[in-house]
């Protein structure tokens, strides 16, 4: 019997661990006495001692004693138990909160140990059901509890639900079963730390907003020693760069490097130690953190695809990332982590990503490498009239700016500047607006379509697209509960579709953006049999049922010879409907 539930007693409630009580007192003992020595000191030399150098000193061990108090009665008042059935805790000082979560709705387990926990050997529970109530959080969370006592509670809940998901006969089990196979009884390695990984971490799209953050925590130091100084400094820098241009040259490469180097220190702090294992029980165990340690434990029945990620610079560098799409990571941005609880592995090189992506669906091939069908030119011309309508509106805005003074009363002028200026000034501005759009629009319009395409794999709905970000979805078919049929009336001009995959999963919606109506139709309609059929045309025994299509090994190039029927067909085919919105 574990030791903690003798000592709280009663139905197997236990307690938090008892240094719980003390590891923020200590945290706070640490931080606050030396601030408040230091603090004393510099009063006294002013001659202020007392009473501020006093309060100081006496403030502090008061703060943690107010500490070690408050924590002392959480502790008392936190209690939790996981039953046959369900994971419960009870809290609260002045309102009492007792949470029940039912095991087999719970998604993930993350341990966290964070830097001053270590000595303790304490760490953080956090047992995630992946739905959210509305009214604050879903997670129950444990803090603190032993490390061993973590380890077996993240292994006994996730165990429990494999078991749950045995007994009720989940598809997934058997596919979990595959990709485990040969592993029983030992944890497989899918992927470890190389430090030479962190060389993309410069080429990341936060590194000139880190560089800027820099340059405006110089500017807040200096205006501690006075608001006016900092302006001066700021003045005397904008002054510089006025009189000389060319220092602008190395000032922008001087907040990039240091952009670069807050860039490589959030990498290293945040993946420092990274492993990836698939363990005997069922699970993807994710480790990482330098000065927090993390590990996220996600069940493989919960997983419903991977996702590749090539943001542009990245992509440059031959790079990417690898993300999970599964129940019970939350949202996208991670709850405010540094990263997304999907993420599944660092920024690495897009050969080892890909393997990665095969690995952690189990396949012998990576899926989100399977060759993709073009997007047809129609989807071209949308994103090039787009780019074009964006020049022009900011010519039309640039030409209003340049003429704007003309339309002033003659006194408010510049008095050096004749009346001919104006109309000249618009026109040049108009040019050089359109101009300098299309070298940006442009080229933007032609990546975000070359971005595109969709392909069935076996097993699998592949789906890519961005021109910053690409993005590219293998997602599972027999995760798909759903379609999203939807045309713009732009699109109907065009023939074009958006063909939306929904699942329990991820983002809930992954899309293939601007494909032909009638390819996009036979697409949902080969993904998953008999779920869009009943509102198609045509008789379903004409058409390919999803498991031939699955089992076709040229699917992908196959295809284009459908796609050309598909044309046809979304220009009037009577076999399609092209009412079509369907399920979701």
């Amino acid at each position: 019997m574990n030791p903690q539930a003798t000592a709280s007693g009663g139905a197997g409630w236990q307690h938090l661990n008892p240094l719980t009580a003390w590891a923020l007192p200590l945290l706070l003992t640490v931080i606050l006495v030396p601030s408040a020595v230091v603090a004393a000191v510099a009063a006294g030399a002013h001659g202020d001692f007392w009473p501020w150098g006093v309060l100081m000193l006496a403030g502090a061990p008061l703060l943690a004693g107010a500490a070690a108090l408050a924590e002392y009665v959480r502790w008392r008042r936190t209690r939790y138990r996981a039953t046959g059935e369900r994971m419960e805790t009870r809290s609260g000082v002045l309102v009492a909160e007792h949470r029940s979560v039912p095991r087999d709705r719970i998604r993930s387990v993350d341990v966290s140990v964070e830097i001053w926990l270590r000595p303790l050997g304490l760490c953080k529970v956090t047992v995630g059901t992946g739905q959210s109530t509305g009214s604050g959080s879903d997670e129950l969370v444990l803090a603190y509890v032993t490390r061993t006592e973590g380890e077996r509670l993240r292994r006994e809940l996730l165990l429990r639900g494999s078991q749950v998901a045995a007994a009720d006969g989940a598809p997934a089990t058997a596919e979990a079963g595959r990709a485990h196979a040969g592993t029983a009884g030992a944890a497989r390695e899918l992927a470890r730390l190389r430090p030479v990984w962190f060389g993309f971490a410069p080429v990341s799209a936060a590194t000139p907003l880190l560089g800027a953050a820099a340059v405006g925590a110089v500017y807040n130091v200096i205006s501690w020693f006075g608001q006016e100084r900092a302006n001066d400094a700021a003045a005397a820098v904008s002054e510089r760069l006025a009189a000389l241009p060319l220092l602008a040259v190395p000032a922008t490469a001087a907040v990039l490097l240091t952009g670069a180097v807050a860039a490589t220190a959030v990498q290293v702090e945040t993946w420092w130690g990274y492993r990836l294992e698939r363990e005997p029980d069922g699970t993807l165990r994710l480790r990482r953190g330098l000065i927090t340690n993390t590990a996220l434990s996600l069940e493989e029945r919960r997983l419903r695809g991977v996702e590749l990620r090539e943001p542009l610079l990245l992509r440059w560098a031959r790079g990417a990332r690898v993300r999970a799409v599964a129940t019970g990571l939350g949202s996208e941005a991670g709850k405010g982590g540094a990263v997304p609880r999907s993420a599944l592995s660092p920024d690495m090189p897009r050969a080892r990503a890909l393997r990665l992506s095969a690995a952690v669906a189990g396949e012998a091939e990576p899926p989100v490498a399977v060759p993709l069908r073009a997007h047809p030119r129609a989807a071209l011309r949308r994103r090039v009239t787009r780019a074009l309508a964006a020049a022009g509106a900011v010519a039309a805005l640039a030409a209003g700016l340049a003429a704007a003074p003309a339309a002033l009363p003659q006194a408010q002028r510049l008095p050096w500047a004749p009346e001919q200026v104006w109309p000249a000034a618009g026109t040049a501005a108009a040019v050089a607006g359109v101009a300098a759009a299309a070298l940006l629009l442009l080229p933007w319009a032609v990546a975000a379509y070359r971005g595109l395409g969709h392909a069935l794999a076996p097993g699998y709905l592949v789906m890519r697209k961005g021109a910053f970000s690409r993005s590219t979805v293998a997602l599972r078919r027999d995760g798909i509960i759903g379609w999203r049929i939807s045309r713009s009336p732009f699109q109907r001009r065009a023939g074009l579709a958006t063909v939306a995959a929904t699942t329990a999963a991820g983002r809930g919606r992954y899309s293939a953006d601007d494909v032909e109506l009638g390819a996009g139709l036979r697409l949902a309609d080969e993904a998953v049999a008999d779920l869009l059929g009943q509102f198609l045309a045509a008789p379903g025994a004409q058409r390919p049922t999803g498991a031939e299509a699955a089992d076709s090994p040229g699917t992908a190039e196959g295809g284009e010879g459908a796609d050309r029927g598909d044309r046809k067909g979304s220009r009037g085919d009577p076999a399609v409907s092209a009412g079509g919105p369907a399920g979701g």
